[in-house]
């Protein structure tokens, strides 16, 4: 299957995922109700106007969406430079770009559809509700495992790789 093949299937499936995901959450859970799944996750419906880690939150939403949207085309140019340069057989970078253009796209038709993004995903340390991780969504998720498996392909797969040629 080409790179390219591989890019468009995988960001569907995210895309696909992220969206039914936060249908159901919007549709089943009332804003800020809490539903434990575990000592330490709770599915909480929540709305995000700002970006990841509850950045720009406090930005006029005038500055906001501009912004947004500047760092979505940038985003996509260098996704689609990085797929571009890859080989064929670079599948952890192509699987990667993928998961991060996926995730984007996701979040971007929540801000852009309804002025937030919505997250759920809600870790907490156990017996105490009141320490969070910030919340999350598939979408979130997506890029951060893109990011991490890139950052883990550069640190310790190329290496070896450069290694054995020696």
């Amino acid at each position: 299957m080409s790179k390219y093949k591989i890019a468009i299937c995988v960001s569907l499936l995210v895309i696909a995922v992220d969206q039914i995901t936060k249908i159901l959450i919007r549709s089943n859970l009332a804003l800020f109700e809490r539903v434990p799944v575990l000592p330490f996750l709770d599915i909480t419906h929540l709305r995000n106007p700002g970006a990841a880690f509850g950045m720009l939150n406090d930005l006029s939403e005038s500055m906001r969406m501009p912004l947004f949207v500047f760092i979505l085309v940038v985003a996509f140019t260098a996704i689609f430079l990085f797929l571009k340069k890859a080989e064929g057989s670079d599948r952890i970078l192509i699987f990667s770009l993928s998961l991060i253009l996926g995730g984007a796209i996701g979040n971007s038709i929540d801000r852009f559809r309804l002025g937030y993004v919505t997250d759920f995903i809600d870790f907490h340390l156990i017996g105490d509700s009141k320490y969070h991780w910030f919340p999350f969504n598939v979408a979130d998720a997506a890029i951060t495992i893109g990011v991490i498996l890139i950052l883990f392909e550069a640190l310790f797969l190329k290496k070896t790789n450069k290694s054995d040629m020696n």
